[in-house]
């Protein structure tokens, strides 16, 4: 970096503890790639989230690609803010690179206070077409930046829209609780990112300091972001030697080689038109020091709360007061098969679509349904419907909602004889009087 003329070794990039940094990159379009290369370069746990309205997702076709073909990005599960979640599984900690459809200027206000903004387009951000320099832009957008916190302001269009670059060594924002001061010009000239469209980076870089209010708490939207963040410490010593599922519809490693060496037999085929995938998102070594670094440490954790009865009509029976729709992390950590009717079961599987190999579609478009003449609720409703679901559940723990007459003795009574394979049902209910007698 670049400060008055003198060369220092490195960009003084923020420290943190206990939690990954936090870098947004708003407006980026293909750009976070630059922005992720010199995130790798620090070497060091962190989070890129991207707000784009016209998003560029690493796995839309084309799929992003290495020089020698590799996957890069492996896909990951949603955040609850929107969008994709993507990591790459070599770097050796924590990574993640989040993209969401939405406008900057709105998305912006989602976050709490980041780490690093890191700018190369600053419309979003122009209120008024007449202010548009540095000095109009900036101290508003440093406000979203944590005190000690960085902004990059890549010179990718130093030339176009040089007003944005007109900038003064310090300047406060409107209320004087926040100061921007330029430290330096960072270079990136050797890209540590192998993929096609990563360049050389010049960018102004910015100190902040902010004495104003907090924003979102840091913990809160890290668990937004990441699923294992929502468990509780039992759940994640459940799933510490069970590495993430990849992403549905993308192929494996093994097919993938079976289809390259159908390539190589018969050339005529075409080569697989994907890149070669990784096995999973995570090493089996990585993911159990990570899962094991948030069970030392607890109060980093955001788990859902649940409200539940406990009984044992023969098989352990679990009444949770919620919508299941809040509990589909816990439900994956189970195990559980979902057993519901249509719309409800697409509505889990689009929030959580790893639980769908053992879902049972009490509706399906195409098939005939599995309990004819279904009648879910009522004194009408289908005999014994309790045991109906259970000889359909895929797996020993089965998950569904109220159904029938809501009667925890009519459910103890159904279950008295049961003898089949389930081991634990789950039934979700929202309203206070259902299974009360």
């Amino acid at each position: 970096m670049w400060k008055n003329g003198e060369l220092f070794s490195s960009v003084p990039i923020p420290e943190v503890k206990d939690r990954p940094l936090i870098v947004y990159h708003p407006a980026a379009d293909m750009n976070y790639l630059n922005s992720w290369s010199i995130m790798i370069e620090n070497d060091k746990p962190f989070i890129l989230l991207c707000d784009e309205l016209g998003p560029r997702y690493p796995d839309d076709m084309p799929f992003l690609e290495t020089s020698l073909r590799m996957e890069y990005f492996a896909r990951i599960a949603n955040p609850l803010i929107g969008g994709r979640a993507y990591r790459h599984p070599e770097l050796g900690y924590q990574n993640m690179l989040a993209i969401r459809q939405k406008d900057a200027a709105e998305g912006i206000n989602d976050l709490p206070l980041v780490d690093i903004l890191y700018l190369d387009w600053l419309d979003p951000f122009i209120e008024n077409r007449k202010r548009n320099s540095y000095s109009d832009i900036i101290p508003n957008l440093a406000t979203h930046v944590r005190d000690g916190g960085l902004i990059i302001l890549d010179r990718k269009h130093s030339e176009v829209i040089p007003e944005w670059f007109a900038y003064s060594q310090i300047i406060l924002s409107t209320n004087k609780a926040v100061c921007v001061e330029h430290i330096g010009r960072g270079e990136w000239p050797i890209p540590y990112l192998d993929i096609e469209g990563v360049r050389e980076i010049e960018a102004e870089v910015f100190r902040v300091r902010n004495l104003g209010n907090k924003k979102t708490e840091v913990n809160d939207f890290l668990a937004s972001l990441i699923h294992e963040r929502r468990l509780t410490k039992k759940d994640l010593k459940k799933k510490i030697r069970k590495l993430p599922e990849r992403w549905p519809g993308h192929p494996d490693k093994d097919s993938w080689y079976q289809r390259y060496m159908d390539y190589l037999d018969f050339p005529e085929n075409g080569e697989p038109y994907l890149p070669c995938p990784y096995s999973s998102s995570w090493t089996s070594r990585e993911y159990q020091q990570w899962v094991n670094s948030l069970i030392e440490n607890p109060e980093a954790l955001r788990p859902i709360q649940r409200v539940e009865r406990k009984y044992n009509f023969g098989i352990k029976v679990t009444l949770v007061k919620g919508d299941i729709t809040d509990h589909l992390d816990w439900l994956y950590v189970e195990d559980a098969s979902l057993i519901l009717r249509g719309d409800l079961l697409s509505s889990c599987l689009s929030k959580w679509c790893w639980l769908q190999t053992r879902a049972v579609n009490l509706q399906p478009i195409w098939e005939t349904n599995p309990i004819p003449r279904l009648k879910w609720s009522g004194v009408d409703s289908t005999p014994n419907l309790t045991l109906e679901l259970l000889k359909l559940s895929k797996s020993p723990v089965a998950a569904t909602i109220v159904h029938g007459n809501a009667s925890l003795d009519d459910l103890k009574k159904q279950l008295k004889n049961y003898s089949g394979d389930v081991e634990h049902l789950i039934i979700f209910h929202k309203d206070a009087e259902d299974y009360q007698s």
